[in-house]
């Protein structure tokens, strides 16, 4: 039986795959399995993997329809053989003596988990990537409970730059989140691990290529609006089952946590987005605000405490004094609403709205149909708009399909949302003017990335 399984979830890393497989199979260390999960690949990385399982006897390929990231985590667990547990995620690569010196730390002093430091790796910084260190001095010399400790709780998952005990992760059913198109799902499960963990060891090396410039990570992913709050309010369940004792430690970690991450996501969006967000945020603020959750948080700068009295005093203005500006040339040429977006956000402007037009009844225009179906607007008050509709059905995604013309003329008043590609906007945005028609969206660029 080997002593480490190491887990690598896999899902659409071609560019990146061969060097997370050969940064593993060159450690040091070398009594180890490598479980490779392909998550439903569209890529060649299912080629590839199968290419190094032919290769090494030490790799273990198990290709599945996708379900997320999470499923095919808790797949990977369930398959391991070792009594030891890592995870490389596919586009991060690894020093040689990555798990030599993470089985050392182990089993010198026995533990349920080791953590190491990692670079923040870009290829365009290559060796001069930014180094990690998250912890205090103090962490480094000694084994603790991590309860008893607010840097390990505020630093970044990095679930990946870790070892951990198999049996210490089954005795307390520590898994992941499995909700479908989920992300950040390593959030519940670090805290969950410092949270039951008696015995944790922090050592100084770097020992992991932690990749920042992967444009197909889901942090990068605008739709992901939500997701953090679902993992935060999974550690709220979490912390509530706990005895009170308990609770009046993990509370402050956890609303510290909180503003950080609801911050950083609120700045990470595209602006057309931040206000839906927003509200979220700054709700779930007072409300924690008022249950007395922030009372005990020990601030990482006096800035970070007047932030949140001004969004607690003054939703509205912090907000307008935050938003990024949202610009699109061709609203200089016709008026649109995408630059009210962050005050509203789209599935609100959407349920406001009495009657939507798509104009545009091709693959764009069903794909904004089907959306908008699946987020509870009603279909009654929605219908297809096309500029001819000669050759055109006369009922697409169960909407009525109409001439644009015709459609405004029934209700001037109508929003319409312009689902064509952008070399098509320009003439029918001229039309739309034309016709004196300025309740416009352009469903195109950061919009439609929004509904993928």
């Amino acid at each position: 039986m080997p002593k480490i399984s190491i887990i690598v979830p896999v899902y659409n890393v071609e560019n990146y795959l061969r060097q997370c497989l050969d940064s593993i199979l060159n450690q040091t260390f070398t009594d180890f399995e490598v479980i490779c999960i392909n998550d439903g690949s569209t890529d060649s990385s299912l080629s590839i993997l199968e290419e190094y399982a032919s290769r090494d006897m030490r790799i273990q390929v198990i290709d599945k329809e996708n379900e997320g990231y999470g499923r095919t985590m808790n797949r990977g667990m369930r398959e391991t053989r070792a009594p030891y547990i890592g995870i490389v995620e596919s586009d991060d690569f690894i020093k040689p003596q990555m798990y030599e010196k993470l089985y050392a730390a182990m089993t010198e002093q026995p533990v349920d988990l080791v953590k190491c430091n990692y670079y923040h790796y870009t290829v365009e910084e290559g060796e001069e990537s930014a180094l990690s260190r998250e912890y205090m001095d103090d962490a480094y010399r000694q084994v603790f409970e991590p309860i008893d400790r607010w840097d390990v709780y505020l630093a970044n998952s990095s679930i990946w730059a870790a070892l951990y005990r198999k049996e210490f992760l089954l005795d307390n059913q520590i898994c992941f989140h499995e909700s479908p198109g989920a992300s950040f799902q390593d959030l519940s499960f670090q805290f969950k691990v410092l949270s039951s963990a008696k015995r944790m060891r922090v050592i100084p090396d770097a020992l992991l290529y932690y990749r920042t410039d992967n444009v197909m990570s889901s942090v990068h992913a605008s739709n992901k609006i939500y997701c953090i709050s679902d993992e935060i309010h999974l550690i709220e369940d979490y912390i509530k089952a706990q005895s009170e004792e308990r609770q009046e430690k993990l509370w402050p970690y956890l609303t510290k946590r909180k503003f950080y991450d609801y911050r950083w996501n609120y700045n990470r969006l595209d602006s057309v987005f931040q206000f839906a967000f927003f509200e979220k945020m700054a709700a779930e603020f007072k409300e924690d605000f008022e249950a007395g959750r922030f009372e005990k948080v020990e601030w990482k700068q006096p800035q970070d405490k007047e932030q949140l009295e001004w969004i607690l005093r003054d939703p509205q203005d912090y907000f307008m004094k935050t938003v990024k500006q949202y610009h699109d040339r061709r609203i200089e040429r016709v008026g649109t609403l995408n630059g009210e977006l962050p005050k509203t956000g789209f599935y609100h402007m959407m349920q406001t709205e009495e009657n939507i037009i798509i104009y545009g009844a091709g693959k764009i225009g069903q794909y904004v149909a089907v959306s908008l179906k699946e987020h509870g607007i009603e279909m009654k008050k929605i219908l297809f708009a096309v500029t001819d509709e000669r050759g055109t059905a006369a009922e697409i995604e169960g909407l009525p399909v109409k001439q644009i013309d015709a459609a405004l003329e029934e209700n001037r008043e109508s929003l319409v949302l312009l689902a064509v590609k952008g070399e098509k906007q320009l003439e029918m945005l001229n039309h739309l003017q034309d016709v004196q028609c300025r309740k416009i969206l352009l469903m195109d660029g950061e919009l439609l990335g929004y509904l993928n």
